[in-house]
């Protein structure tokens, strides 16, 4: 049996923060950490639950929504319940956002007992479930499960906008990021790549998240690069601060080329304007799942689910996150091919029959 998972460091800063961004959103989560009355106290000790949320790079889009929903779920022991003005996360529970490099190394993490949950992209979610893809080898979740169904990631191709690259088959001898360590999105991008006749072989490619590229992008030392998150993407918005840029097209054609591969992509569009300068853009979008293992108790996790849908969530993040929207709770109520965790499921039936 793995070992019972020790409780995070308060006030779970995140790991691998980008080299010149300085990170607003984890205030929340840390300030939900760092305002609870002392916990000596016995007067005022309540039962206390530490709950991990595994995200992406701290200037994504999937970070902020986890610091969004780690806010929301979140009920600091001596906090004044909803009903008097006070807080509506689960009583006694403190959720931290915690940053990983993507969906991959948050699968792991869950695997291995370092996360109690995490925001994972459709397709690496169901690989994990399946044990395929990167996963095969008995080094699948078969006992994942998903709480809610998030905002959709799209597939940028940025590039600066007086380059002579055009198309992705101009991407042929160019130094290009295919997305950062264990994100999934090179898997996209080399199938991308050979169904408009290139190869991985035939580029340069490299591995940054989207701040360390947009940086590279800035000095020259890169052409192009790949992301895969909610547009507006933070870093991509600071890039048109220092630079005019492209967005590259990925057509309905190749689009239709990729599907077999990822069946979880959809077509999707960034619409002009999402970036200062740029026209909207055909491309790929996908969705992301917040997912735990089964075990998880089932009463915290309909405790969860209710807070994730009744508190501010959904204020939180579209406060902090202009041009995003957070889901309704049926756009969020899972409809994939992985299960629900019963706990969630719970929650859902009571809407249901509630209305």
């Amino acid at each position: 049996m793995a070992p019972k998972p020790a409780p995070p460091l308060l006030p779970g800063m995140p790991r691998g923060l980008p080299d010149r961004r300085q990170v607003m959103a984890g205030g929340l989560a840390g300030l939900a950490c760092m305002t609870f009355p002392d916990l000596a106290n016995a007067e005022t000790r309540e039962a206390l639950t530490f709950f991990r949320i595994g995200t992406g790079p701290p200037s994504e889009t999937l970070y902020s929504l986890g610091t969004a929903i780690s806010a929301g779920i979140s009920r600091p022991p001596g906090s004044r319940p909803c009903d008097e003005g006070g807080v509506c996360g689960v009583p006694g529970l403190i959720a931290v956002a915690q940053s990983r490099e993507g969906s991959i190394p948050n699968i792991r993490d869950m695997r291995n007992y370092e996360l109690e949950s995490a925001l994972v992209y459709a397709d690496i979610a169901y690989w994990a479930y399946k044990g395929g893809g990167p996963f095969t080898d008995g080094r699948g979740v078969p006992d994942l499960r998903v709480i809610a169904d998030l905002i959709p990631v799209s597939l940028h191709a940025v590039v600066r906008a007086d380059s002579d690259i055009r198309s992705i088959r101009d991407l042929r001898d160019k130094v290009v990021s295919v997305g950062p360590n264990g994100s999934g999105t090179d898997r996209i991008v080399d199938v991308l790549l050979r169904a408009n006749g290139l190869s991985m072989t035939e580029i340069h490619p490299v591995r940054l998240g989207p701040g360390p590229a947009a940086d590279r992008m800035i000095s020259g030392d890169i052409d192009a690069f790949f992301d895969m998150g909610a547009y507006p993407i933070d870093a991509v918005v600071e890039l048109t601060d220092e630079i005019d840029i492209r967005l590259l097209t990925i057509d309905p054609l190749t689009m239709e080329t990729l599907k077999p591969f990822f069946p979880f992509l959809r077509n999707g569009r960034i619409p002009i304007g999402a970036y200062r300068g740029t026209e909207e853009a055909d491309t790929a979008k996908l969705g992301v799942h917040w997912v735990v293992r089964e075990s998880t108790d089932a009463a915290l996790i309909e405790a969860i689910t209710r807070a994730l849908w009744q508190s501010s969530t959904a204020d939180v993040f579209n406060l902090n996150n202009p041009g995003h929207r957070f889901p309704t709770i049926g756009e969020g109520r899972p409809q994939g091919l992985i299960p629900t965790h019963s706990g969630a499921e719970a929650y859902y039936s009571e809407v249901s029959r509630t209305g």
